[in-house]
């Protein structure tokens, strides 16, 4: 038996609440977090489904049937996926126009890609077909963690989000397509 934190009860010391008064009783010491630094954050393994992108990535992002857009994730801030815009000539980092993007349903300003510390997140622009993250459909202007393995779906245009390891003759550049 302990002593209730009231002090005029005993309780048995497996109690969590005093039975008598209604305290919680709190036996345990609360320990402090220690916080990580970018350099402990680099060492982590990633594996399928993860949402950490260290600096020695690549952010991957393949369209079906298509090319794949390769940025380097030291380089990644902020960028638009969409198309080009015929009048004005203005086109997204990820233009999808060649990959029939009108057709399918993809907005010129469709979604946005962002870096926060090592991990990315996706949102819609309030495009006129959506995107869909795994299948659930994005609130417009709302983030979203994205994650190595996860299906991108803008309109009916899918695009599979891949975080590799760069090589060591991999440039530090911004984006690249193959």
């Amino acid at each position: 038996m302990i002593d209730c934190p009231c002090g005029r009860n005993k309780i048995h010391e497996r109690e969590v609440i005093c039975t008598y008064c209604g305290i919680l009783v709190s036996r345990r010491e609360h320990a402090t977090t220690r916080s990580l630094n970018d350099t402990e954050l680099d060492d982590i393994v990633t594996r399928a489904g993860t949402a950490h992108l260290g600096a020695r990535r690549l952010l991957v992002l393949g369209v079906r049937d298509g090319q794949s857009f390769y940025f380097a994730a030291n380089e990644i801030t902020e960028f638009e996926i969409g198309r080009k815009d015929p009048a004005t000539g203005d086109a997204p980092l990820v233009d999808l126009a060649a990959f029939n993007g009108a057709g399918k349903g993809v907005s010129r300003r469709h979604a946005v890609i962002r870096r926060q510390d090592t991990v990315l997140k996706v949102s819609d622009l309030n495009s006129a077909n959506g995107t869909f993250l795994n299948g659930h459909r994005l609130v417009a202007h709302q983030d979203r963690i994205l994650r190595d393995d996860d299906e991108l779906r803008l309109g009916f245009l899918v695009i599979n989000v891949k975080f590799e390891q760069m090589s060591p003759g991999d440039s530090n550049g911004a984006a690249a397509s193959k």
